[in-house]
């Protein structure tokens, strides 16, 4: 007999398992942009009820100088986190669909189907939410920040 050809796979070294996203990645894909979201309208519009509505009578001018740049900075402050949160789901999503070599059991398969849902579904909400925030700056744009609304 050849020792050389006498070859037991039990003594490799595993091979690493390609798709392998971690759950901190899927984690940001999936709450950063929705948390980017929040942050923008959570700071904005307490922000801009106070500028233009301070003592209980409306401004026809915010009370800031500044008002609307500091509106835009946290708009693209948000804008980016929220960017990355997506460019972090987009690679997860990418790298869940290239899968498994067609080994491993049930147990296995079953968590990669669960892993690409998941990376799938945070490439959905970031989607979502890049927009909202789209949305809001063009708002910021178009609406001037202490207009009556009737």
């Amino acid at each position: 007999m050849n020792p050389f050809h006498n070859h037991d796979p039990s003594l490799e070294a595993p091979a690493p398992r390609r798709g392998r996203v971690s759950m901190i990645r899927i984690a940001v894909g999936l709450f950063g942009a929705p948390a980017a979201w929040i942050a923008q309208f959570s700071l904005s519009e307490p922000l801009a009820a106070h500028a233009c509505y301070p003592y209980q009578e409306p401004l026809s001018a915010p009370i800031w100088e500044g008002f609307p740049v500091i509106l835009a900075a946290i708009s693209i402050t948000c804008f980016a986190a929220a960017l990355l949160s997506g460019f972090v789901a987009w690679t997860s999503w990418l790298q869940s669909e290239r899968g498994l070599d067609g080994e491993g059991g049930s147990v296995i398969e079953a968590r990669e189907g669960r892993i690409r849902f998941l990376g799938k579904l945070s490439l959905m909400s970031s989607f979502i939410f890049i927009v909202a925030i789209i949305f809001n700056i063009c708002a910021l744009l178009l609406v001037p920040p202490c207009s009556s609304w009737f």
